[in-house]
């Protein structure tokens, strides 16, 4: 079974339920971007002048 998202063309590997009927089978990688949805990430932020003494 292909994963549900249509330009993934992964092997599904888990069931996820979504809304009140509605089941999407993901791929590993599109279910660990279901799982992580919720979490907050930092933005690393660098002033320009630092990038250009490189």
């Amino acid at each position: 079974m292909k994963c549900s998202i249509s330009e993934c063309k992964n092997v599904a590997k888990n069931p996820v339920k979504i809304g009140f009927k509605e089941i999407r089978n993901l791929c590993e990688y599109h279910y660990d971007l279901f799982n992580n949805r919720d979490e907050k990430h930092t933005p690393n932020f660098r002033t320009a002048s630092k990038l250009k003494e490189k």
